[in-house]
């Protein structure tokens, strides 16, 4: 959902919409505080900053400097700007400060919050923000997501030109924060040449580039290439974010994204892609329509049946039983289709 954020921002600087109230919210906090600081950017008066913008952490601010700061005019400018960073840190006397400009919000103030929202809060303070103000999310994709953000980001973000296996390579070696995904494509950004970037490229500048990446093993078994799966999986399994677990995960995604192509071709793929929020993995469409053209429907279906049994054994075997649990999945799949030959 960052990359909505990101685009939805643009669009109301572009409008110069950039009064009122914002919340930016998400765990993806580095990318949020900084879409946070570029609202505020656009919506104070350069010549006039120093008396017109106050920025404040939630966990330092008092609430009568914050109510303060939240009453105050603009001074010889067109808008004052008030900046609450972590508000998920603020006492409950702060928030009632906050939610008071929300129901009274003062003409020519510009106020920008972000927070990172606790998993499962059901505080009224975080409801009443995100009904009230301009609410943003910027939140960290699935993890089969992150190429196809990483694309999506260098082109509209810095300008690259982020091929594929490149885009594979960085989200393996990184993983999934976004805040250091970010500070890699800012690392290339400053040394491109405007060629396209390749994984070679992306071995020069980041370390720990792995001899293979589960988004090309994710493939190899969407080809039903399972010899090959088979034999990279120790290899692929011995990083340490990689789990049974986390594997199924990815390959049930995947597939069921190859049962869409197989039902519908790629011009539904992309369109069910767009329409559940997921833009980013576009970029795979002619790869999952290549893929499905070696599947049938009932196939998926079967396959889709193995991987939950099999995340079920995953789940209660613990987890020195990873490599067996998934060598008896790609096998069952490779029987499955040498069955579907005969």
């Amino acid at each position: 959902m960052s990359l909505a954020a990101d685009r939805r921002l643009r669009s109301l600087v572009e409008r110069g919409d950039v009064e009122g109230i914002f919340f930016f919210h998400g765990d993806a906090a580095r990318l949020r505080d900084d879409a946070a600081r570029d609202l505020v950017e656009a919506a104070v008066d350069p010549a006039t900053r120093d008396f017109n913008l106050d920025t404040y952490s939630a966990s330092e601010v008092n609430p009568e400097t914050l109510a303060a700061a939240l009453a105050m005019p603009p001074v010889m400018a067109p808008r004052r700007v008030v900046a609450l960073f972590g508000a998920e840190r603020l006492t409950p006397t702060g928030c009632a400060v906050v939610e008071e400009i929300l129901e009274r919000t003062p003409p020519e103030l510009t106020l920008v919050v972000t927070a990172t929202i606790p998993k499962g809060s059901r505080k009224a303070f975080y409801r009443k923000m995100k009904e009230g103000a301009v609410a943003l999310e910027w939140s960290t994709p699935r993890e089969s997501e992150i190429p196809g953000w990483l694309i999506e980001r260098a082109a509209e973000r810095h300008g690259l030109d982020l091929d594929v296996p490149a885009a594979e390579a960085l989200a393996a070696a990184i993983g999934t924060d976004l805040g250091l995904l970010e500070g890699e494509l800012d690392k290339l950004a400053s040394t491109a040449t405007g060629d396209p970037i390749t994984p070679e490229r992306i071995a020069e500048l980041v370390p720990n580039i792995r001899p293979v990446n589960r988004w090309a093993w994710l493939d190899a078994v969407a080809e039903r290439d399972y010899r090959s799966a088979l034999a990279d999986l120790p290899t692929l399994l011995s990083a340490q974010d990689s789990s049974a677990v986390g594997l199924i995960n990815a390959m049930t995604d995947h597939h069921v994204l190859l049962g869409i192509a197989v039902e519908g071709g790629s011009s539904l793929l992309e369109r069910t892609l767009g329409e559940v929020g997921k833009p980013y993995l576009k970029f795979k469409t002619r790869a999952f329509a290549g893929q499905a053209r070696r599947w049938t429907g009932s196939e998926i279906d079967q396959a889709l049946r193995l991987l939950r049994r099999a995340d079920m054994r995953s789940k209660t075997t613990g987890s020195g039983r990873d490599r067996a649990v998934l060598e008896e999945l790609l096998l069952e799949l490779q029987g499955m289709r040498a069955r579907g030959r005969v």
